[in-house]
């Protein structure tokens, strides 16, 4: 298990939880997973122990790991499922204006095709079961709204892991956070979830496959989609025109 990184906010606690949550959240955490010690924990994060044992009697509460009996005992994962109090948010939808939304849709659909190009080039047999898991998450939780969007991101982001580049992951993540208020627009209806399982499954096999134009190609279809609903919830399309190369089977 890699390192931890030290806290260098304000809201320290906080910041513990949220490195734990991510990991999570990413696919790099899994149900019986042992986390280092709470001082080794400590000294990775630069925090008191005080400090991290908090935040394991948090995620304790929320269900997420058990902590076992005794000074040496490392927290066991149990879930990997956040509860939503967990999960840091940004503005909500209203607040944001139509072409911020678009905006970043734009750049998800210029930078998002390139990583998973990268991730078939990278992957190994491992990396497609990761993310044939989340596939199956996602069909086995159609009746749980948290689980289902934690189970549709999940798959992305294994996805830009497998990329092997820190850098963009970086802009990736960054991006989700601009597009999580929108996020939940994804998941509305049965036929919804349907077709998630079927972008993804399509995704999937053309990453499989490894040819750059088809994971290209079906990339464009799967954000596509996303985008649609995007424009049928807001009543309007982008101003701005799209140009040929972000289209799918574009040359």
């Amino acid at each position: 298990m890699r390192d931890f990184s030290p806290v260098r906010t304000r809201s320290v606690a906080s910041d513990v939880v949220g490195q734990i949550v991510e990991r999570l959240r990413s696919g790099e955490l899994k149900v019986g997973d042992v986390l280092p010690g709470e001082r080794v924990l400590a000294a990775q994060m630069d925090v008191s122990r005080p400090t991290v044992g908090g935040a394991m009697a948090r995620l304790a509460d929320a269900g997420i790991l058990r902590r076992r009996p005794g000074r040496q005992g490392n927290a066991e994962i149990i879930s990997i499922w956040v509860p939503d109090q967990l999960i840091e948010r940004a503005a909500a939808v209203g607040e944001l204006e139509a072409d911020d939304i678009f905006r970043v849709l734009e750049a998800r659909k210029a930078l998002e095709p390139r990583i998973a190009q990268l991730a078939a080039f990278r992957a190994t047999d491992e990396d497609f079961a990761e993310l044939q898991g989340s596939i199956d998450l996602l069909a086995a939780h159609g009746d749980d709204i948290n689980c289902c969007e934690q189970a549709e991101l999940l798959f992305h982001r294994i996805m830009w892991r497998t990329a092997r580049n820190s850098s963009l992951q970086a802009m990736m993540l960054g991006l989700e956070t601009e597009l999580a208020p929108i996020h939940d627009m994804m998941l509305r209806t049965p036929e919804d979830y349907a077709a998630g399982i079927e972008l993804h499954t399509a995704t999937l096999s053309a990453l499989k496959r490894g040819d750059p134009a088809e994971i290209e190609n079906e990339m464009y279809r799967h954000l596509g989609h996303f985008e649609g609903i995007v424009a049928d919830v807001l009543q309007r399309t982008p101003h701005r025109r799209t140009p040929p190369f972000l289209l799918a089977g574009a040359p």
